[in-house]
């Protein structure tokens, strides 16, 4: 038994009522899944599917700006990955990659959804790489943002994420004691100094939290950790590769070193931003994202 086991029994003590009532608009909804009950908002339409995931701290409400860039182009689906926002992880789920990747393909088969570009970022970039590379043909195109190599990832890890939090059960309680605070503090780490999103992104995930939200980091950090290098691989799908270079969490982290996994990746870099490309500058993030899927094969 993994120590995510905390995080789930926090969460069915929050309430299924707690989740319902984070349901803002017509386009949301609860989806069963083998991982927990995730909140999703998929935006309809026939046009092609791109799916989004939050990373938390950030939650839906978070990404309504780039939502609204990409829809006009796009069937948008975006829901909180179990454990992050008001997706309530389930008993069985250990925050593993493998399992999170078939998540995906759950919620992708619930919604009837072929296949679709998938448009994740920093360590959410493992689960869309493991789904590329094991349902190839269920994925069109991958963006990944803030996503460097799985070993570079372990070395940021190692550098970044307090040792405590590695320890199962300890973690989840430290984090379950602190989550407003940590989350608060992950902002500062992450954006530039003064940066003029700082406050809202803080004030959305604040939010979220008080009004009964997840932010299960210690389980994510404790599934990657028990993750194996050949569970990511390497990948054929079209990818394009995002990234800030004054994410200040990152300052030692090489992005061009995801081309491991995807040796024919494009790069390209958002000078003066964050941790947050695709919400920081989501003008230019969704201009990529357009014309990547419109010209890549």
């Amino acid at each position: 038994m993994h120590g995510s086991y905390i995080d789930s029994i926090i969460a069915v003590a929050r309430g299924k009522s707690r989740q319902e009532s984070s349901l803002k608009s017509e386009s949301m909804r609860l989806l069963p899944t083998q991982a927990g009950t995730l909140r999703v908002l998929d935006t309809g339409s026939r046009k092609p599917p791109l799916i989004i995931v939050p990373d938390g701290p950030c939650v839906l409400e978070h990404y309504t700006d780039l939502i609204d860039l990409l829809s006009p182009d796009f069937r948008v689906v975006c829901f909180d990955l179990p454990g992050f926002g008001f997706s309530y992880p389930a008993l069985s789920y250990d925050f593993s990659v493998a399992q999170t990747a078939e998540t995906i393909i759950e919620v992708m088969d619930v919604l009837e959804i072929p296949f679709a570009v998938l448009a994740f970022t920093c360590a959410n970039g493992f689960f869309a790489l493991h789904v590329a590379k094991n349902h190839p043909n269920r994925v069109s195109h991958l963006v990944l943002g803030q996503t460097p190599s799985f070993r570079s990832m372990r070395q940021w890890n190692e550098r970044i994420i307090p040792k405590i939090l590695h320890v199962p059960y300890v973690g989840q309680l430290i984090i379950a004691a602190t989550t407003r605070k940590v989350a608060a503090g992950w902002y500062d780490l992450a954006l530039p100094p003064n940066n003029e999103h700082k406050s809202q992104f803080v004030q959305h995930a604040d939010r979220s939290l008080k009004s009964g939200g997840c932010f299960c980091l210690a389980s994510l950090v404790q599934g990657l950790s028990r993750t194996q290098d050949t569970e990511i691989g390497e990948i054929s799908v079209p990818t394009l590769s995002i990234y800030g270079n004054k994410d200040r969490s990152h300052k030692q982290t090489d992005f061009t070193t995801l081309r491991e996994h995807a040796p024919n990746a494009e790069t390209i870099i958002f000078q003066g931003c964050g941790h947050f490309p695709d919400l920081e500058r989501p003008q230019e993030y969704a201009k990529y994202i357009k014309s990547f899927v419109s010209t890549a094969p």
